[in-house]
């Protein structure tokens, strides 16, 4: 401040320019200054005159015009011929940009629908072509109307654009938004008056415009091809601007737009706009009338042959907003209802139901602390068994299967198998006197094995026999019992399993001996 003026009701100071301003947030009536809020709201329902809220720019037939809460702008026929429609109002990274958007059922080659948010002179107010950020939903971007190609741009270098992205149609009303924060920039498509979130979000990291400049929402039709990079610009005969476009595939006599020419001039003025041009070579176009001046830049410039397409299209809109807002703020709240990039807070609800549950179930990826032989540190992720009385089926080779434990939460180490599978078999009265197979456990069933963990055995008779365990009459077990043989315990540390759904049997070898077998285990797969 330079100067102040003080008085009862007012507040105002002048620049070095000059300029005398009231002071931000001053309200002279109540001599008191009052903060409403920290951001700066636009919206434009098309409700009202076009030129309360934009600057209006056409060419070549294309027009633009609001009825009943519509914008429609019209391509016309005219190769060439374009609508720019500039905000009035400024805004400042953070902010996010939405606009309701309908190209028809159809798109036509050589037009382009950009919604924008570019750089200008935070004096003048002007575009100053350095810091951009778009999407074109055009059919010189893509025929089809659930595509489009989005755009960055920064220091005047020329937009880098991405490959062609699905959106949400744009043949009846979706929406689009521009996301920009200071470290990425987010492109957005969903269904309007929808409950549900995004669709699809895009985010770029490289060439991202700058946080520091200032800016303003730029809506354009035009009627050129695709756009095509500038490789160098330099003076040619006579000091016309002579532009470097490799293999432009242009002949003749076009005309074509030209614009983020950095470092060269027309005359001491900005190079931007369609211009006539001559082509000199495959890779070579003069810019007719016009006068080279300053330094190209490299990396920066892009042209678009005019051409007219086939039809008039119409590019319509039922509102536009944008809002600057703090970034922790932005993050949070700018996805709502939002499940993909771009929200902060990548929540699902399901099964909710007002006469259920509050907030229905909580579907969240969790993470542990530390990944297999890594040092543990922090709160693990808590572990907990499956309460059972019976098998679950069983997974697949190399599947997840849960822990097994009692219905008190005893975790079952041994033997092997919840309690209610375990089985046991008593000796018979004067023991086993003959050859013949004793079923110590009948087959279990389709794909359930017999384990035996523990056998019991004594021999009450003046004969010694060898003794077998058989799965089924597959001998897999082979011992000894001598005459008189005291009760003993045999621990299988390894329990001994059957097939499949067969009976595990014992039998003895010599008959006349009295032996006396009891046998513990369990069944599992």
């Amino acid at each position: 401040m330079t100067t102040g003026d003080v008085g009862p009701y007012r507040m105002q100071f002048t620049n070095s320019r000059g300029v005398t301003r009231d002071i931000p947030g001053l309200d002279d009536l109540d001599d008191m200054f009052k903060v409403k809020s920290i951001q700066k709201k636009f919206r434009d329902s098309w409700t009202r005159p076009l030129t309360d809220q934009w600057e209006v720019n056409t060419s070549g037939g294309s027009t633009a015009t609001v009825s009943s809460g519509v914008l429609t702008i019209a391509s016309g026929t005219a190769a060439g011929g374009f609508v720019e429609l500039l905000s009035k109002e400024t805004f400042t990274i953070p902010f996010r940009a939405m606009i309701a958007v309908l190209s028809g059922a159809t798109r036509q080659a050589n037009t382009h629908h950009i919604i924008e948010a570019i750089s200008v002179d935070p004096i003048t107010g002007i575009p100053d072509g350095k810091q951009s950020l778009n999407v074109d939903i055009g059919g010189a971007a893509s025929m089809t109307v659930t595509q489009m190609v989005y755009s960055v741009q920064n220091g005047g270098l020329a937009p880098i654009a991405s490959a062609v992205s699905t959106i949400v149609t744009t043949a009846a009303y979706s929406i689009l938004e521009l996301e920009p924060f200071s470290d990425e920039c987010y492109f957005h498509s969903r269904v309007m008056d929808s409950t549900g979130g995004r669709s699809n979000s895009y985010v770029r990291h490289q060439q991202i415009p700058d946080p520091t400049a200032t800016y303003k929402i730029r809506i354009r039709s035009m009627n050129h091809q695709a756009f095509r990079g500038v490789t160098n610009a330099i003076a040619g005969p006579g000091n016309v601007i002579r532009l470097t476009s490799t293999a432009h595939g242009y002949t003749g006599t076009p005309t074509i737009w030209v614009d983020h020419l950095g470092g060269v001039t027309n005359n001491g003025m900005t190079l931007r706009g369609n211009y006539s041009a001559t082509v000199i070579d495959a890779n070579t176009l003069d810019l007719n009338g016009t006068i080279f001046g300053g330094i190209y830049v490299a990396g920066s410039g892009q042209i678009a042959l005019a051409a007219a397409p086939a039809a008039n299209i119409n590019f319509q809109s039922q509102f536009i907003n944008c809002q600057d807002y703090a970034e922790l703020t932005a993050e949070i709240t700018a996805g709502r209802g939002q499940t993909v990039i771009g929200q902060g807070l990548g929540v699902i609800l399901t099964g909710a139901t007002a006469t259920t549950t509050n907030i229905g179930t909580v579907t969240a990826n969790v993470a542990g602390q530390a990944a297999h032989d890594a040092v543990i540190s922090g709160n693990p992720v808590r572990m907990a068994a499956r309460a059972l009385t019976a098998a679950y089926a069983s997974v697949a080779t190399g599947d997840v299967a849960d822990l097994v434990s009692t219905l008190q939460g005893v975790l079952v180490t041994r033997p092997w198998q919840i309690p209610e599978l375990e089985w046991s078999s008593v000796a018979a009265a004067g023991g086993v006197i003959n050859t013949t197979d004793v079923v110590l456990a009948p087959a279990a069933g389709a794909g359930l094995r017999r384990y035996i963990c523990s056998l019991q055995l004594s021999n009450n008779s003046a004969v010694a026999t060898e003794i077998v365990l058989k799965d089924g009459a597959a001998i897999i077990w082979r011992g000894h019992l001598p005459a008189n043989a005291p009760m003993s315990e045999i621990i299988f540390e390894n329990p001994l399993k059957t097939t499949a759904n067969t009976a595990l049997n014992f039998a003895c070898i010599a008959t006349g001996a009295a032996i006396y077998v009891n046998a513990q285990g369990f069944t599992a797969p």
